[in-house]
């Protein structure tokens, strides 16, 4: 591709002599600054007149940057044969090649292009020199603000930054502990109990009530936070949920046939309740009735600062739910203690806990989206600058912003009209960089036509 700039300079320069009517007069006309590839051509054609036999002209194409950044092309000398004698004379050599007053010289140069250069611009630089005297004459500008860069050089692109391919169940996780990926199976009895003491959501019942009252004990809003994970697992691309592990349980007042029996109808009706508001059917849950929830009722004490708690912790630990060679249990025990006293406490305080139906565990499967797994690896790959493979990456990658991605990669290959379709069509689909990019790439095109 070839950048062309087309200008013409003249300029009427003093020179340093006897009478204000002497005077050189340069001028460049057709001047043509081009960019093919990696090279630059400067041409121009110059000439120069007025020159006093005894001196020597030279005029040195110079490319001036920004920031003071020069360098200089081959310079044209001018000079009679006398000043050719002269120059010999004083430094005893002749260099390059001399032109008469008058005589148009077809100057042409190329050289590397350097980053430096876009923006540049191109001046001729002349010393009058004489047998007494040496005069530098103000400079030509021929050309300025040279516009050579390709598109591809000027386009910065709006950062890319990799994806999150962490799955949504497991994000999640991160912030609920009542979720867990799946193994497949829920555990043994140790890890159910373990499930037990690590509940985090739980929902409560009346006594002897089995239904499900949201608004009971805040119901409604740990109901509504679980129905909230559950259908953002159901709704990704990458996690699903592979069981859910329910527990019943009731306090110890009651019969043990009565706690069994309401603990088992609690889990259920927790179970149809979850059921009837997602897509999960009865194959999803598992119930572990745990009847006298006492593992819970120990944990409660141990966390309180009842002063019986030590004798009330050992009772549970030692004394069997009922012993009938002494006609009398683990609750009989509980409320002779101290007359009774610690036992009103923990009906009034502990045994509303007890009476509940907790869901234990969400376990969950999942694995990272393979888009954006791809999609981060092209990312990587663009910041080594190893185009080619992040384009072989994203083959096939239909997510959103893949195509802002290889927008980037036709843009530094060169081909601006493919990257501002690419860039178009992932701002359609919403991503906002893609958009930006879009902006600039257009800015470019009209710039290069």
């Amino acid at each position: 591709m070839k950048y062309h700039i087309l200008l013409g300079g003249f300029l009427l320069m003093q020179a340093g002599v006897l009478h204000a009517k002497d005077q050189i007069k340069v001028s460049a006309v057709g001047t043509e600054v081009s960019r093919e590839g990696d090279s630059v051509r400067v041409s121009f054609r110059l000439n120069a007149t007025g020159l006093k036999k005894e001196y020597v002209l030279g005029i040195t194409p110079v490319l001036c940057g920004k920031g003071g950044v020069r360098e200089a092309l081959p310079p044209v000398r001018y000079g009679s044969r006398t000043a050719q004698i002269q120059e010999w004379r004083d430094t005893g050599s002749l260099s390059g090649t001399f032109h008469r007053g008058g005589e148009e010289v077809a100057y042409t140069h190329a050289l590397p292009y350097k980053e430096w250069m876009e923006g540049a611009s191109l001046q001729l630089e002349a010393v009058n020199r004489g047998c007494c005297d040496e005069r530098t004459l103000a400079p030509l500008t021929l050309a300025g603000d040279m516009a050579l860069a390709t598109p591809a050089e000027l386009f910065v692109p709006e950062p890319v930054q990799p994806e999150s391919a962490v799955p949504v169940a497991n994000k999640l996780a991160e912030e609920n502990s009542f979720l867990a990926e799946w193994s497949g199976s829920i555990g043994g009895q140790e890890d159910i109990a373990r499930y037990r003491e690590e509940a985090t959501l739980v929902v409560y019942f009346p006594v002897g009530s089995s239904g499900i009252l949201p608004d009971y004990e805040g119901n409604g809003a740990r109901l509504d936070h679980l129905l909230s994970v559950l259908g953002k697992i159901a709704a990704s691309k990458d996690s699903r949920v592979a069981k859910i592990l329910v527990m019943g349980s009731a306090s110890p007042d009651g019969t043990k046939v009565l706690n069994e029996r309401i603990a088992g109808e609690r889990g259920r009706s927790l179970v149809a309740y979850l059921a009837g508001r997602t897509e999960l059917d009865a194959s999803f849950f598992e119930v572990n009735n745990d009847g006298v929830s006492w593992s819970g009722l120990r944990k409660l004490v141990m966390e309180s600062d009842m002063p019986e708690k030590r004798q009330i912790v050992e009772i549970i630990d030692t004394v069997p739910v009922w012993d009938v060679s002494k006609n009398m249990g683990r609750l009989g025990m509980l409320m002779k203690l101290n007359h009774g006293k610690p036992y009103r406490y923990m009906k009034e305080h502990f045994f509303p806990k007890l009476r509940n139906a907790g869901y234990i565990k969400v376990f969950y499967e999942s694995q990272p989206d393979p888009r954006l797994v791809s999609f981060n690896k092209a990312v990587d790959l663009l910041r080594q600058k190893k185009y080619a493979e992040a384009e072989r990456a994203l083959e096939g990658n239909t997510y959103y912003k893949a195509d802002n991605l290889r927008g980037i990669i036709r843009m530094e290959g060169g081909h601006t009209d493919e990257a501002a379709a690419l860039f178009r069509k992932g701002a359609e689909a919403g991503d906002a960089e893609a958009g930006k990019n879009l902006e600039r790439a257009l800015e470019l095109l009209q710039r290069e036509r």
